[in-house]
């Protein structure tokens, strides 16, 4: 027999996740393989171990890492890790931890009359008797290289050990697009567009749409392709509605598409009922009302008294029976018409060629000396649109550098 010394398993990739388990007896004796020295880092939060200590774990070589080779997405693949308590002491396992954070549940060792029960934390485990440890790596949702390991602290005195399971997963269903992205549109649109979806293997089965937290105004219909006398089929068509009456702002909608696969080795829901295999669907846009208008605000930052500057918004139409003009735009102050810093600014609107958009200018041509400070007012954009009206936008700003005199800005009548 070779003695082997430990491998700290490098994990690339994907992290699929971790859960132990208790596991029963009814393997043979492992031969025993001493761990060498070095170890992976011990987590900082752990005592040091011992160098003195005699306790030793050990497992045949080769065992301390299980590849499980291609599998299927969502796949949940389960592995028994054999060990032995092989020193001259009792081994005592302190932590057993999955990288991936999952929670952590039994470990199971031979007990003296040769069963195997769930171990507690802290216990001496005499020299001679089996460890094991049920480890699960769950695929679902993963890609490519699926990976995660155990980390266990004993008293062995060189230290932490890792026990691994590694996985290439092939994506259960192909979908082509991912995503279906409208861009903008306004709220009174209607647009239309599709994804094929497929089984990777040619999987026959029923696929159904979850329908359950479809935004208002999202239509979302699935067609099989080639499905047989019982409507089973390995390629499906979903098409995707947006509008009219979607809600004005961002759009973003993931709609779960459920087959009637079970994916094998799964436990059941909370429901009872078994996990199957399913895809999603996201569905993104930007939906406008019949006015938009960006930038949302008009911030002049921080100037000094006499200095103009000029910022523009851009103001869109999407209602085919109203054409935007020379709409009427007014300075106004924060809550109330009147504004002491109005006359400080000039507006002016230009049209947008090949668009049913205007630009609105605003012009500050120069703060009076006595301001020192914030100020805030609004611009009101009269676009008198059945829909809106009219439009707000909060300007603001911060003057710095006036003297608090009564000189004025030249080329500006300060506010009375």
């Amino acid at each position: 027999m070779i003695q082997t010394s430990l491998r700290t398993l490098s994990i690339g990739l994907g992290i699929a996740c971790l859960a132990l388990s208790v596991t029963a007896a009814g393997t043979q004796d492992p031969k025993p393989v001493p761990l060498p020295s070095p170890t992976p880092s011990p987590d900082p939060g752990q005592e040091p171990p011992d160098p003195n200590s005699k306790a030793r774990i050990t497992w045949e070589h080769g065992t301390d890492n299980k590849a499980f080779g291609k599998v299927m997405q969502g796949d949940v693949l389960t592995h028994k890790f054999q060990l032995k308590s092989t020193g001259e002491a009792d081994l005592i396992i302190r932590q057993a931890k999955p990288t991936c954070g999952c929670t952590l549940a039994q470990i199971a060792c031979e007990q003296a009359d040769g069963t195997m029960a769930p171990y507690v934390f802290g216990n001496p485990i005499p020299p001679g008797r089996k460890v094991e440890i049920g480890a699960t790596l769950n695929t679902q949702g993963k890609r490519g290289h699926a990976s995660s390991r155990i980390n266990m602290v004993t008293n062995d005195p060189r230290g932490q050990i890792s026990l691994g399971l590694e996985a290439d997963v092939d994506p259960f269903f192909q979908m082509n697009p991912n995503v279906i992205n409208f861009n903008q549109i306004s709220s009174k649109d209607q647009v239309t567009d599709k994804v094929v979806i497929s089984a990777t293997r040619g999987e026959r089965m029923k696929l159904t749409v979850v329908r359950d937290n479809i935004p208002q105004g999202l239509r979302v219909e699935l067609v099989a392709l080639d499905a047989d006398a019982e409507g089973k089929a390995s390629r499906f068509e979903v098409v995707a509605t947006a509008g009219p009456g979607l809600i004005e702002g961002p759009l973003s909608a993931t709609i779960p598409l459920r087959s009637d696969i079970v994916i094998p080795g799964s436990e059941k829901l909370p429901n009872g009922q078994l996990p199957t295999y399913d895809a999603s669907l996201s569905i993104i846009a930007k939906v406008t009302g019949m006015i938009s208008f960006t930038p949302g605000f008009v911030s002049v930052g921080l100037i000094k008294p006499g200095q103009s500057l000029s910022r523009t918004i851009r103001v869109n139409c999407y209602d085919q029976n109203f054409k935007l003009g020379d709409i009427p735009v007014e300075i106004q102050g924060r809550d109330t018409p009147a504004w002491e810093y109005s006359k400080c600014f000039s507006t002016s609107v230009r049209p947008v060629q090949g668009e049913n958009a205007v630009d609105v200018e605003v012009r500050l041509n120069g703060l009076p000396d006595t301001l020192n400070g914030s100020f805030s007012g609004n611009l009101v954009i009269k676009v008198g649109h059945p829909e809106k009206p009219e439009l707000r936008l909060p300007i603001s700003g911060v003057c710095r550098g006036g003297s608090g005199g009564p000189t004025p800005t030249p080329g500006v009548t300060p506010p009375k």
